[in-house]
């Protein structure tokens, strides 16, 4: 035997291995012919267990295999398990929603609102509401998908006529439907028990809230299953929290911003699940921050990665969905009167384009407040219950005929005559600038627009505006000074005062101040719509706040378009 051989043999009696019946763990060697092979490393089938007879080995290879085959077959029960639960709930679901849904074959609660927002979408004409468009729009998609034409106004209580309601209907519940396997899912991904995630998804199954409000044309099926949806992407993306950057991390982070983007733009309660998922990020990042093992370079992608995807991501749906919704809404619609003169004479239909572009004395003009929601200068025939008792002067967001006034010239002009009409067309025409002296006066009460030294009924520190006398009976205070701020860059800036584009001020002839709208409605009696009253603190000063901004929206002059 050579002296390597020899030195061999010497180290491998020093080596002990024991395997026991009783222990799981088994201590590989390599047989001394193996330990002379020349082919390194050994062959498995030069391997055994050191002390033991070959047959011991192969018990062996077959205990861990038999092992191995129980733990597979175990996830593949688990596995199975799972997904025949999700399916045996989602068929519950589907069955608890859909089931006898036309029992009800009236306009139900808020079907009125919502039912007749998707007809806006079919017809694409312009409204206003105070939620985000996305799920208004899912609605109208419904709607064009069942074949309805639009023309069914959803009043409320109204008897359904001859249109596909029960696809729209279907539709809304599906997204309720989805509700209880994402409870499931996102329970088992809480890691608890089959069970227990059994009976989360069985609470969400059996709610009687959310059975009833899936089964009608509602967004809230669509917001509910929305901030379901986000919770389940929470759950999975931090499950792989060390699997950074892997594709399953970057597909569920992605949904995850997809997520917060669409339940924001179904309603804005949707950003309180945008903000637990922001508390979730802020924790994770933090958390990242004490890993003294992961490099700069690593926790800068962290951030970068969370920053597009949830930040800039849900951003680019929302704004995505806003495009959609001025797209498809390119006709005139009731819901004008809310947005800016300039918006609403862009859409189709709007009647802006047959205005004549500069005003004149004898023109009969609505007037806008510029300020943000600003209503249509308007008066009515009820008075106020104290102070003067004259006619009410408000702002009102809606077309009605009481928004109309006549420019007419002061009782002081030369060319004035109190036995003429405002619109006279005997008087010479005289284009408005800046600067001139003009009488409002309301067409369909012949009231003159009014202030004095009483106070606001509202705003007490302020000057009450109201309606007085009659287009020919009145007094200074009557009289009002133009005052233009500001004119569009596109046309002369040379203080004429013309529709849609000019921006003025009307300040009181004698009092100084400034008519403004209040940022306060007013009670019951003045039918909440908004206060108008003249600012004093304006008196000594040329700047005003977009509160005391108008511009004229609707305008006629025969005259002018001679």
């Amino acid at each position: 035997m050579t002296s390597e051989l020899r030195y061999r043999c010497t180290q491998q009696q020093t080596i002990t291995h024991v395997v026991e019946k009783e222990q799981t763990t088994t201590i590989w060697t390599t047989s001394s012919l193996a330990e002379i092979d020349d082919d390194y490393p050994v062959k498995p089938h030069k391997l055994h267990l050191q002390g033991h007879p070959p047959f011991n080995s192969l018990n062996v290879e077959i205990k861990d295999k038999v092992a191995f085959d129980k733990d597979k077959l175990a996830r593949l029960v688990e596995a199975s398990s799972s997904t025949v639960l999700t399916l045996v709930l989602t068929g519950l679901s589907a069955w608890t929603r859909y089931r006898d849904i036309l029992s009800t074959k009236d306009v139900t609660w808020d079907e009125a609102h919502f039912g007749k927002f998707g007809s806006f979408y079919i017809r694409g004409q312009h409204h206003f509401d105070v939620h985000p468009p996305l799920a208004k729009m899912l609605i109208g998609l419904s709607g064009f998908l069942a074949g309805y034409d639009g023309s069914f106004d959803f009043a409320s209580g109204a008897t359904y006529p001859d249109i596909n309601y029960r696809f729209m209907r279907l539709f809304n519940a599906t997204f309720g439907v989805v509700m209880v396997p994402f409870a499931f899912w996102t329970a088992r991904e809480l890691h608890m028990s089959r069970t227990a995630s059994t009976f989360a998804a069985a609470m969400v199954l059996m709610d009687n809230a959310y059975l009833a409000i899936s089964r009608y044309i509602l967004l809230d099926s669509m917001l509910l299953s929305s901030i379901f949806f986000v919770v389940l992407c929470l759950t999975k993306f931090r499950n792989l929290r060390d699997r950074a950057f892997s594709a399953k991390w970057w597909m569920w982070l992605s949904l995850m911003g997809v997520g917060c983007g669409i339940v924001s733009s179904m309603k804005w309660v949707g950003f309180f699940v945008t903000a637990l998922v922001g508390l979730c990020t802020v924790e994770d990042l933090w958390d990242l921050l004490g890993d003294l093992q992961m490099s700069m370079t690593t926790y800068v992608m962290h951030w970068v990665s969370r920053t597009l995807l949830l930040i800039f991501l849900p951003l680019a749906v929302y704004i995505s969905c806003f495009i959609a919704h001025f797209r498809i809404l390119s006709n005139s619609g009731p819901g004008d009167a809310h947005m800016s003169s300039l918006f609403q004479a862009s859409l189709n239909g709007s009647d802006f384009s047959n205005n004549p572009l500069e005003i004149a004395y004898g023109s009969l003009v609505t007037v806008k407040s510029t300020a943000h929601g600003g209503g249509l200068l308007h008066s009515h025939v009820q008075t106020y219950p104290q102070g003067s008792k004259q006619q009410q002067v408000t702002t009102y967001p809606h077309k009605d005929r009481n928004n109309e006034w006549t420019l007419t010239r002061s009782r002081d002009s030369e060319v004035h005559h109190l036995n003429n009409p405002p619109n006279n067309n005997n008087e010479h025409l005289q284009i408005l600038k800046s600067g001139d002296v003009v009488r409002l006066v309301h067409e369909s009460t012949g009231r003159n627009l009014h202030s004095h030294r009483i106070h606001a009924p509202v705003t007490t520190n302020q000057l009450e505006v109201s309606g007085y006398g009659h287009w020919n009976q009145g007094d200074g205070y009557d009289e009002w000074v133009v005052d233009v701020v500001g004119e569009d860059f596109r046309l002369p800036q040379d203080g004429i005062l013309r529709s849609l584009t000019t921006k003025f001020m009307l300040r009181h002839r004698i009092l100084g101040c400034v008519l403004t709208t209040g940022k306060i409605a007013l009670p019951e009696w003045g039918f909440k719509q908004g206060e108008v009253f003249c600012d004093q603190s304006s008196k000594k000063s040329n700047k005003a706040s977009g509160n005391s901004i108008w511009n004229i929206e609707q305008h006629r002059n025969h005259r002018l378009n001679e």
